[in-house]
């Protein structure tokens, strides 16, 4: 029996604003979908496919690095259930959400002003992986690549990350000190998808 391995994921980058003020707005567009930030550990994620449906949401917020503040869902989803586009609307400022994955062969990236779409774009060409890391240059995006299973396993053990995350082998995770994991959880009966 193969493995085929695929790197995939999913990062919200946001521009010039603070780690705090990202942190309270995401806490902002969780409360609109009924989530509560709770500081429970090993929480089960939740494989919903509609990212904005999931019962449990867990996010590492990296400190700013060449002007930007990273995002990181849990799980390899390239849909970010509207977190750009509201993190964007709720700090009036510019966000970026970029989406890359090996085993489809493309990357993507929308980029939003004050909650409006600016810009989109990608490749799903031969060389759509030179395109990626040209663009992640030409926009200085940092973490490029890091799942937030890597956050999760460094974590120390009162954050609130979610069961499983933890890396196989002898990956060490290299995260920025300031990097903080916050999880919100969705009380009452699932809602329909």
């Amino acid at each position: 029996m193969s493995l085929g391995i695929g790197f995939n994921f999913g990062t919200v980058y946001v521009k010039d604003a603070t780690l705090q003020s990202v942190r309270t707005a995401l806490e902002e567009l969780m409360a609109e979908s009924e989530r509560q930030p709770t500081t429970q550990r090993g929480l089960e994620p939740t494989p919903d496919t509609c990212i904005a449906a999931k019962r449990v949401r867990s996010f590492a917020i990296f400190p700013e690095e060449d002007g930007w503040i990273a995002v990181l869902e849990d799980g390899h989803a390239f849909d970010d259930g509207g977190i750009a586009e509201g993190l964007s609307e709720v700090l009036q400022t510019e966000t970026l959400q970029l989406s890359y994955s090996d085993a489809e062969g493309h990357w993507s990236y929308t980029s939003y002003w004050e909650g409006q779409p600016l810009e989109a774009g990608g490749a799903d060409d031969d060389d759509y992986d030179v395109g990626a890391a040209e663009f992640v240059r030409s926009r200085a995006l940092p973490h490029f690549g890091v799942y937030y299973e890597e956050v999760a396993a460094a974590a120390s053990a009162s954050a609130p990350v979610l069961a499983g995350a933890e890396i196989a082998g002898s990956i060490r995770p290299r995260l920025p000190i300031g990097t903080e994991v916050v999880t919100f959880l969705r009380l009452g009966r699932p809602h329909p998808t």
